[in-house]
């Protein structure tokens, strides 16, 4: 029997292409991306040439190099599996929370779609994205040298400076409070390799469909895996505005105050301790959303 594609533990090129709703032949080829999100599948999307390029190689100056293809695009399957087209509905409107909200300069931009995803003799709903492929690295709130590392990303780039990426960085952390002021939701920052910064000091957003609620309540909320993923992302956002940009710890700020609570904390440190022995047990531990 054929196996569901989103219950396989690796993907294939020809996995891909051999989906019903891929035009085949297909001038692409589809390759999985070094992180494993938790609830989608991460796929390259490349271009033939290149990968054949990546391949063979090319000779500059009479030394042979081998190029690595770089993704056009990145296809996201959802390893959800949707009983109805209302149930896919809320996932892509949290992601309409960011379009709303956020300027397009600081998430990766996603077409979300909906398909009749057959295999075997069963037919299901599968919700994918084709989304934006940003070259960057990671953004680590927590790192000890997170200023070093910011600075090692844009050095080298004659557009990219350090002022450059701290402006950015300022403003993605403005929109976010203003999105959690208006809205009362918060987007995932706490997931390893969701906050990229590109050579230039463009700071993006790549997990954009995990948006969670923040609520003045002592009750520590977690997501579908288990996660305190709000609670984190607050974190995180504090951390990004005090370590990195040298904000001063405001402690009148109640979104602070509240999340920060020292009591509060050590109970999610005990949720994220759970979080990560169950997933580490099952397998299926990720490096992103």
């Amino acid at each position: 029997m054929k196996t569901d594609i989103r219950d396989k533990p690796t993907l294939s090129h020809d996995d891909i292409a051999g989906l019903n709703f891929i035009k085949y032949p297909s001038r692409y080829f589809f390759r999985n991306h070094f992180r494993e999100g938790l609830r989608s599948r991460l796929i390259q999307v490349l271009e033939q040439s290149d990968v054949a390029l990546e391949t063979r190689g090319t000779l500059q100056e009479g030394i042979r190099i081998f190029p690595i293809a770089q993704p056009v695009a990145m296809l996201r399957i959802f390893k959800n599996k949707f009983s109805s087209p209302r149930d896919i509905q809320k996932e892509i409107d949290n992601y309409k929370i960011l379009q709303q909200r956020l300027s397009e300069s600081h998430y990766a931009v996603s077409s979300e779609f909906m398909v009749d995803y057959t295999w075997g003799r069963h037919k299901n709903i599968l919700l994918c994205g084709l989304q934006e492929y940003v070259h960057g690295e990671s953004v680590d709130p927590w790192h000890a040298n997170a200023i070093l590392k910011i600075e090692g990303i844009v050095k080298g780039s004659p557009a990219g400076t350090l002022k450059v990426a701290f402006d950015n960085l300022a403003s993605f952390v403005n929109c976010i409070k203003d999105i959690i002021m208006k809205t009362g939701t918060i987007p995932d920052l706490a997931g390893v390799g969701n906050l990229l910064m590109t050579p230039l000091g463009i700071v993006k957003l790549v997990d954009i469909n995990n948006i969670s609620k923040l609520s003045m309540d002592h009750h520590i909320p977690v997501d579908d895996k288990g996660y305190p993923v709000s609670d984190k992302s607050v974190q995180a956002l504090f951390q990004i505005e005090t370590r990195i940009l040298g904000r001063s710890k405001d402690t009148a700020d109640t979104l602070y105050r509240f999340f920060l609570d020292p009591q509060r904390m050590k109970e999610v440190r005990e949720l994220e301790t759970t979080f990560h022995q169950i997933t580490a047990h099952s397998g299926n531990y990720p490096s992103v959303n």
